[in-house]
């Protein structure tokens, strides 16, 4: 019975050793993946947000607002002159704790309709709130705000101020 105890604590020592530092990995992998997500989405959009050549309100597209109730409340147009379909409309939206991007391609620069738009592309996962993210359209400035959260229940908040450069539409 002594040998057995001697024996059980340089194993139970490694074990909790062995356990600590799993834990550890794992807490790490998941704050990276976070980490990842959240400055992929805030560079993508800011990026997007920069080529723009107008940034639109989503009040002036019909159904918007009631198809993508957790949308960041603008639409993004760029410009292709040489391009067959020179004007591209881009929107993003949160569901099932992920923000998409659907956009739309047009000959004509109307305004497109909620039906013509498609893509879906997945920007950033585990989103829980896009809630403060805003634009001030008199002022020009739009604050993207996005809170993710992980597995193991680490949240981080992405914000940054974009001054928009190009016309704004409201």
């Amino acid at each position: 019975i002594l040998s057995m105890v001697i024996i059980s604590i340089p194993f139970l020592s490694f074990y909790s050793m062995l356990d600590f530092t799993t834990n550890t990995c794992k807490f790490g992998e998941e704050n990276d993946e976070i980490m990842l997500n959240g400055q992929y989405a805030i560079e993508f959009i800011k990026g997007e947000i920069r080529q723009a050549e107008k940034i639109i309100s989503i009040d002036c597209f019909e159904g918007f607002k009631n198809e993508y109730k957790d949308n960041l409340g603008f639409v993004i147009m760029r410009y292709y002159p040489k391009e067959i379909y020179k004007y591209n409309y881009s929107i993003y939206y949160l569901k099932d704790n992920k923000i998409y991007r659907i956009a739309e391609s047009r000959k004509d620069d109307v305004l497109p309709k909620i039906s013509a738009f498609s893509g879906h592309n997945l920007v950033a996962e585990k989103v829980i709130s896009i809630d403060k993210t805003n634009i001030n359209f008199e002022n020009k400035v739009i604050d993207l705000n996005f809170v993710l959260k992980g597995d193991l229940g680490k949240t981080r908040e992405f914000k940054t101020k974009i001054f928009i450069r190009c016309p704004v539409i409201y």
